[in-house]
């Protein structure tokens, strides 16, 4: 029991107990930055979640949808579009193991320049409307690739994230790399913003279903 702390500290967090069904959600720092952690009683594996331009917010199209993670077991570690990757998954394994990642849009890039790292254990990873031509380039070598989901959609409109990327990165990673189209969902305003294609707008049940069923294997 936690005595010495002030009376509305621990009523806050009891309430919070109860009006949450065993799910723990607080702000953590990791490298100096917010984090958020959603902990399931009893989580089989870490989720950590990189953003694309939205940083750390709902508005991202991982990010948005991390509680339906939760539910499936996964202890989620959502972090900002600045955070040290490493720290993350140093955080996230001390959390729950095995550790996977997945990055959206931009921070498929960031999430790419991990991979070549030395230190880089995820067990899989899922690349969501990224840039692989840029993946390619970064990895260098797909001998270091981890088991690897792509979901991409086929109209995605952003410049730097061309449909077209996708059938020859799927050719380089050869059998490492699973490739899951999406199609339907809305799109409006920037065609590089959450909303539209590229942000898989209306389409997080799918792209919940599709990353947790990989991750399961």
């Amino acid at each position: 029991m936690i005595t010495n702390r002030p009376l509305f500290v621990t009523t806050v967090i009891v309430f919070f107990i109860f009006t949450t069904a065993s799910v723990v959600a607080k702000t953590v720092k990791i490298g100096g930055k917010d984090a958020k952690l959603d902990l399931p009683s009893n989580a089989k594996a870490s989720l950590v979640l990189v953003p694309g331009n939205a940083g750390l917010s709902d508005r991202d199209p991982l990010q948005r949808a991390r509680m339906k993670y939760v539910e499936k077991g996964f202890a989620v570690l959502s972090i900002d579009k600045k955070t040290n990757i490493r720290a993350a998954m140093k955080y996230a394994s001390e959390t729950a193991k095995p550790v996977y990642i997945a990055a959206v849009s931009s921070g498929v890039h960031r999430l790419a320049g991990a991979i070549a790292a030395p230190w880089f254990r995820a067990k899989k990873v899922v690349f969501v409307s990224g840039n692989l031509d840029s993946v390619r380039e970064k990895v260098g070598s797909a001998n270091i690739l981890p088991p690897t989901l792509v979901i991409h959609h086929r109209r995605d409109g952003c410049s730097n994230t061309s449909p077209k990327q996708v059938d020859k990165f799927q050719e380089w990673g050869g059998s490492k790399v699973t490739v899951h189209w999406m199609v339907g969902g809305s799109n409006s305003g920037d065609s590089c913003a959450a909303q539209s294609y590229h942000g898989l707008a209306d389409l997080d049940d799918e792209v919940v279903n599709t990353i947790a069923s990989f991750l399961e294997k």
